[in-house]
């Protein structure tokens, strides 16, 4: 395939710029490499990482980018739990590899797009993102052990907060004052 075949058609009104439809999946390719890279390290993992990156750009039918997203959560599994960079680079990582998939899989090849047509999924990954990072970042601040191997709060204690909140919820939803409690 040759840059020069994938020009836009002369019948088309100029609307400004455009964007060509194999650069989503160019990005879609860095990305999986790069992230294998965080993910896994220079080990044996970073051939099949880059593996299935290649082969989710240029085969998005088979929905490749979805078991790249399983390689790259599987590499988690290994690591101990705690708060660092390549978690949350990886969280925020694995979002953008579904949301560059999902466009790699509507777009074909010679595709002219506006980049307006990012606007929308730019933004929900933006939304969806800040209160995510926000909440791992709490979630491991809580669960995860320290390097004393003291956790701030246990799964007893985790119990027992759940518990009261589940409560909590009952007593609003039937407490006194409710309309399910009013006998005919």
């Amino acid at each position: 395939m040759k840059l020069l075949a994938i020009t836009p058609p002369a019948d088309l009104p100029v609307t400004g710029a455009r964007i060509p439809g194999f650069a989503v999946r160019v990005a879609l390719m860095i990305t999986g490499a790069l992230l294998t890279v965080v993910g896994y390290g220079v080990s044996g993992w970073l051939a099949v990482g880059i593996v299935l990156s290649v082969a989710s750009a240029w085969l998005p039918r088979y929905l490749l980018g979805w078991a790249l997203i399983l390689f790259l959560a599987a590499g988690q599994l290994a690591r101990e739990p705690a708060l660092n960079w390549r978690l949350l680079v990886l969280l925020a990582g694995l979002h953008l590899l579904h949301v560059l998939a999902m466009l790699a899989l509507e777009l074909p090849w010679r595709a002219w797009v506006q980049p307006a047509v990012f606007q929308a999924p730019l933004q929900r990954f933006l939304v969806i993102q800040a209160p995510s990072q926000l909440l791992a970042i709490l979630a491991l601040l809580l669960l995860a052990p320290s390097h004393a191997g003291h956790r701030p709060l246990t799964v007893a204690g985790f119990a027992v907060v759940g518990t009261l909140a589940l409560a909590a919820v009952g007593m609003l939803l039937f407490g006194p004052g409710s309309d399910d409690n009013r006998s005919p």
